[in-house]
């Protein structure tokens, strides 16, 4: 898939993720309201039933912080990770406690059997209903960043874990980690789980990637 818009082309600005003032990480903000709005109105049709999202903060974080902030090093998570190429390149992770996932998949098998279970209770099918719903939300936070920047983001085909937070993201974080020390983690609250913050989105572009979306975004350095 992509995601393409008409509007500003890239530069070669580069910005530090800790190096971000409140003006910007404000933005960056607002473009994961309108992508949790966008994720909502996608899984509500993907399940049938209204799905509601809001995002209570968003935080920026050392890398090795992350695991943290999703329930601890120990906590067991399920975790949708994609790269994005074109002119904000970077990496995407959601990651969710399996009780989020098991809410969302449910109602999409409609009673069909979801086959031998693993460890974390989920079927074949139901991990690839959670492969599906993953593409939903990153797509939808990509799409908002894509249409408010007017850059070009082409992700790759997500892949799933199922693991302990620390072990699951620290494969991911040790590539990660070539291209910055810093990540922007923005909670997303489902309306209809009773967690407090059952889920998270994880950004983390390359320091160039990160001043040609500010610059999109209108904030110029």
């Amino acid at each position: 898939m992509t995601l393409r818009a008409d509007g500003a082309g890239p530069t070669s600005v580069s910005v530090s993720m800790d190096d971000l003032n409140a003006l910007e990480l404000d933005a960056l903000r607002e473009v994961g309201n309108i992508g949790a709005g966008r994720a909502a109105t996608s899984l509500s049709e993907m399940i049938g039933r209204p799905i509601g999202m809001q995002v209570p903060a968003v935080k920026l974080l050392p890398l090795d912080a992350v695991a943290d902030e999703v329930g601890g090093p120990d906590a067991l998570v399920v975790a949708v990770h994609l790269r994005v190429a074109g002119d904000a390149e970077g990496h995407i992770l959601f990651v969710m406690p399996p009780e989020t996932g098991h809410t969302l998949v449910e109602p999409m098998l409609m009673g069909m059997d979801p086959g031998e279970r693993d460890a974390a209770g989920f079927g074949d099918m139901e991990r690839s209903a959670l492969q599906e719903v993953g593409n939903i939300l990153t797509s939808a936070y990509l799409i908002a960043m894509t249409q408010m920047t007017g850059l070009h983001m082409e992700p790759t085909p997500p892949a799933i874990g199922i693991d302990m937070a620390g072990s699951l993201l620290a494969e991911v974080l040790c590539e990660v980690a070539l291209t910055g020390d810093y990540a922007l983690l923005i909670e997303t609250a489902f309306d209809d789980v009773g967690d407090e913050v059952p889920g998270a989105f994880v950004f983390i572009p390359t320091p160039e990637a990160l001043g040609r979306v500010l610059t999109g975004l209108g904030l110029s350095r």
